[in-house]
């Protein structure tokens, strides 16, 4: 079943974004810590140099934003995978102390085991004081993103991740200049109850005819799948399938392609990330641009 139409209908319903609001944006020259962090063995002079911008993304966030005997969210992605193994560096020789880490996904425990932070598992009634992600892409001015285009498999949980993030009085979201987009496109992953997964992909496919294509995520290396994920689709660890709801054209507002996906029974949850207050600290070419999606003050330096 391929669920695949072409012909107009959601981006009529589009709401106007105001993109008039002013942000703060920061700049400062990339300047390589010596921490060996970056000895990456990647083979690729781009793909190392990618890292070395990440890098320096991870460091300013660590070093601006966690303070000792904070609680912290530990992010999924590259660039979280630096701050952890960083923030682990600044509690080993004592810049940093008391710092407890809660981690969003089975990679950042991993990555905050070995590199020796201490960890919490997220219950409901804790408060996180400061937490840091990646995102797969970014809305420009609203700073509303995309998470779990490429990691999600049946130990992640975009779920458990958006809890963490939701419930954190100060976000930081990570990403590259590339990532950091007037228009979205691309997929959102969708979490859809297992029983009737294909009525509620089809509800999906009619509400965004003609933008997007609606695929069931398979298990990687299991062989061609098609639009239906084949015999081993993706199973989250709550029992869900995933399906990728792919945009074939920009979204001009992810926060209203949220709140439809919201109202859809069937649907368990998104990779959809619309918080206030939230930053963005995007690796550039440049140097760093720092965003904050509530302030009208403009600072360069």
């Amino acid at each position: 079943m391929a669920i695949i139409h072409s012909f107009p209908s959601y981006l009529n319903l589009r709401s106007r974004s105001t993109h008039h609001r002013l942000t703060t944006i920061s700049r400062c020259k990339p300047k390589l810590n010596s921490i060996s962090l970056i000895a990456c063995s990647s083979s690729s002079s781009s793909s190392s140099h990618s890292n070395a911008l990440l890098f320096e993304a991870a460091k300013h966030t660590v070093d601006s934003y966690v303070e000792s005997g904070m609680v912290v969210g530990l992010g999924s992605g590259a660039a979280s995978s630096l701050a952890i193994h960083y923030l682990g560096q600044k509690l080993g020789v004592g810049q940093l102390k008391d710092v407890v880490g809660i981690p969003t996904s089975v990679g950042s425990a991993s990555d905050a085991a070995k590199a020796g932070v201490p960890l919490h598992q997220y219950q409901h009634s804790l408060q996180i004081d400061f937490t840091f992600n990646d995102a797969d892409i970014m809305e420009e001015v609203s700073l509303n993103a995309v998470i779990g285009r490429q990691r999600l498999e049946g130990d992640e949980s975009i779920i458990e991740e958006k809890k963490i993030l939701d419930v954190t009085k100060n976000l930081v979201l990570m990403v590259t200049e590339k990532q950091y987009k007037s228009g979205v496109e691309g997929s959102i992953p969708v979490l859809v109850n297992s029983v009737g997964w294909m009525e509620t992909a089809e509800e999906i496919d009619d509400l965004f005819v003609g933008d997007a294509e609606v695929w069931r995520r398979a298990c990687i290396g299991r062989g061609h799948a098609g639009p239906t994920g084949g015999d081993f689709p993706v199973v989250t660890r709550e029992g869900h399938n995933v399906l990728d709801v792919i945009f074939t054209s920009p979204i001009p507002n992810l926060a209203e392609v949220a709140k439809l996906l919201d109202n859809i029974d069937g649907v368990a949850g998104h990779g959809i990330i619309t918080k206030t207050p939230c930053r963005a600290v995007i690796a550039a070419q440049s140097g760093l641009c720092i965003i904050d999606n509530t302030t009208t003050t403009v600072n360069k330096y």
